[in-house]
């Protein structure tokens, strides 16, 4: 049995542009990170076979650990072999291809229904068609209208146990003649999750006519709710459609738990994380065709998902969804007609791709920015029972806050990606930030599932990076005069006082697996999280510790000039580079600029966004302009290979971080300052 060897566990995540894979295994009695590995996933076109991108991580861990991990038919070896060849656990996640068109049928819509979007929170499915009690329609309107949505999966809820039956048979009924009216084609899956009494009336109704699911009745009373049940019922209709594209249906049969929705991992391990800490804790994970917002708040854990909200694939629906001015409202220059909607379409054509020009990248980080605000938006009505706090301007505490997606961890700057989620998050009070750079979150949700030992003893030990501690000032403080004042004593014993000024970030480097002791006190009219004065023990990282004192909400410059002064000043406080300089003429209306694209493009080798040159050289050089005319015909699209930077990646030993592969298209900060 597995379960009896050395418990070696291979998980991997299929993202709609990145695959990514981690091992862990046992070293000294404990469960510990071996290796991980990232490449172009491959299950979309032009290769639409997920088994490729497997590969390639495969043999990258293969390089690193020296372990044996594919048979000569590409299949994973499992279980563990006495040479140490092979593993013991195989699991994958995906969030890519196509969601699954939903029909929710049930009672009513704030008990039954609002059960039910609960529980679909974690997969990936977009409801087309509603049905109540409530309904107006006829029975053949809504018969119509099941058969014209062409529905994946049909959820049936509703009911009480020991509570009403004819509603949710009545509803039923309707179902079922609208499934014998479709023709031809790929049946739905039904799920039922209502009252448990009519199981068996349900199985006699569908038999037949639709692959039935069985889960327990997800509101039993008025005041209780189960959605574990009907989550990994939902699981399983994912991995079946899962299994009928892009080459997931080996992987499907080879993993040992099917084909899991990456949004479930992120629901299961902010909820195991909120509970375990007694904490508030919040997820987030931008990804390019999807977006994932999970949150811990007041001992209930909310899951949104968004196929509309991505720095790729859905980067013209995300614009459409944010507006124009929504991005706008994050640049230091005065975008010209069209330019903003021009960089997203571009993106939607060339989802891996990377801003080239500064304006592109001010783009780029404006889109990302105003996506995870709308997330929040459509997120914080269903973090609390209550609404209080779902009206409120200011954030809620959170005593975690997790960044995930390329957008944010692939900056190259620690500082820098961690501004981009200060800046779109505004968290209140003192947080401790992570980030995700590896995709661990999807590999140890689906993990839990399997071994819940394994998971809690890798984040003890390596699983997320950790950025530091973040105290954030509420309250509107002067611009330029001091707001909070703060005295830290390191375990050295060293004592470091500082004022930081309002509108202004300062940070302390203090350390990975580094402690101090902060003091912050303000002045009247400004908290954090409540309180004028605050001791407390502080956590360091990669960053350290970042004092936040530009208020709450975030005072954002409404001027040209005024966000000129106020973006440049913040990236340089957080990532200690020189200050970028805006020219004059971005300031002002852009002539012609309307016939101007920022295309986001592949880097070439060796650069990067700014180089090492005089500052005037380096903002005063741009890309050849493009101009667009009503024939211009897109070129034949490139091979995937073609699109992979030619700078290799660097070798890493085992039990470290496994080397990045050709195909990522790595950005950096400090690459920027090297050129």
């Amino acid at each position: 049995m597995a379960e009896e060897r050395s418990g070696s566990i291979l998980a991997v995540d299929f993202g709609n542009v990145n695959t990514r894979a981690i091992l862990v295994d046992l070293v000294d009695g404990m469960y510990r990170l071996i290796a991980r590995a990232e490449a172009r996933s491959t299950g979309g076109f032009p290769a639409s076979d997920a088994r490729l991108g497997l590969n390639r991580v495969i043999e990258q861990m293969t390089a690193v650990t020296g372990r044996k991990l594919l048979t000569n038919d590409n299949k994973i070896i499992t279980p563990e072999q006495n040479d140490r060849s092979g593993v013991d656990y195989f699991l994958t996640t995906a969030s890519i291809g196509r969601t699954m068109r939903t029909v929710l049928v049930g009672l009513v819509p704030d008990v039954s229904i609002a059960s039910a979007r609960r529980a679909l929170a974690g997969t990936y499915v977009d409801i087309v068609e509603l049905l109540t009690l409530e309904d107006g329609r006829s029975e053949e309107q809504q018969m119509n209208a099941i058969v014209s949505s062409r529905p994946d999966l049909i959820f049936i809820t509703g009911g009480m146990e020991g509570g009403a039956q004819e509603g949710v048979v009545q509803l039923a009924r309707v179902v079922r003649l609208a499934l014998r009216l479709i023709k031809g084609g790929r049946k739905p899956v039904l799920l039922y999750a209502g009252n448990s009494a009519l199981v068996s009336t349900v199985r006699e109704m569908f038999d037949g006519l639709a692959s039935i699911l069985i889960a327990p009745n997800i509101r039993p009373s008025l005041d209780d709710e189960e959605l574990e049940g009907a989550q990994i019922q939902l699981a399983l209709a994912y991995n079946e459609q899962q299994a009928k594209q892009g080459g997931f249906g080996p992987l499907a049969r080879m993993s040992r738990l099917g084909v899991l929705p990456t949004a479930q991992s992120y629901n299961l391990m902010t909820d195991y994380l909120g509970k375990s800490t007694g904490e508030n804790v919040l997820s987030v994970d931008v990804g390019s065709a999807i977006s994932i917002l999970s949150a811990h708040v007041d001992d209930r854990t909310s899951t949104t998902i968004r196929t509309d909200i991505g720095l790729g694939h859905s980067a013209e629906s995300l614009l459409n969804l944010a507006g124009e001015d929504g991005v706008n409202r994050w640049l230091p220059f005065m975008a010209a007609e069209n330019q903003i909607r021009h960089y997203a379409l571009n993106k939607t054509l060339v989802p891996g791709s990377i801003p080239e020009t500064i304006k592109g990248l001010f783009i780029e980080h404006g889109l990302l920015r105003a996506g995870i605000d709308t997330l929040l938006k459509v997120s914080r009505p269903g973090w609390t029972k209550g609404m209080d706090r779902s009206h409120s301007l200011l954030m809620p505490p959170f005593g975690l806050i997790i960044g995930a997606g390329a957008a944010l961890t692939n900056t190259g700057s620690a500082g820098y990606g961690t501004l981009l989620l200060l800046d779109a998050v505004q968290p209140t009070g003192t947080a401790r930030i992570v980030i995700d750079p590896f995709g661990m979150v999807a590999a140890l949700g689906a993990l839990a599932l399997a071994n819940p030992e394994a998971v809690v003893q890798v984040l003890d030990s390596s699983g997320l990076e950790q950025i530091g501690t973040c105290i954030s000032l509420s309250g509107q403080p002067k611009t330029n005069r001091p707001a909070m004042r703060i005295k830290i004593r390191t375990s050295e014993g060293q004592v470091i006082k500082q004022h930081v000024q309002g509108g202004h970030l300062w940070v302390y480097p203090l350390g990975v697996g580094r402690t101090a002791r902060v003091e912050v006190s303000v002045g009247r009219g400004m908290s954090i999280g409540g309180k004028s004065k605050i001791k407390f023990k502080a956590e360091g990282g990669a960053v350290g510790l970042i004092f936040d004192a530009r208020g709450r909400p975030l005072p954002l410059a409404t001027d040209i000039r005024g966000r000129a002064a106020q973006l440049p000043l913040w990236i340089s406080e957080m990532t200690g580079d020189p200050q970028i300089e805006i020219q004059d003429e971005w300031l002002q209306s852009a002539r012609d600029e309307n016939q101007q694209v920022d295309m986001p493009e592949e880097p070439a080798a060796g650069r990067g966004w700014f180089g090492r040159r005089s500052k005037e050289k380096a903002v005063t050089e741009q890309p050849a302009e493009i101009e667009l005319r009503p024939d211009l015909r897109l070129p034949d699209m490139p091979d995937l290979d073609d699109l992979r930077p030619s700078r290799p990646s660097k070798p890493v030993k085992s039990g470290k971080v496994a080397a990045k592969p050709e195909a990522k298209a790595e950005s950096s900060l400090d690459e920027l300052r090297r050129k």
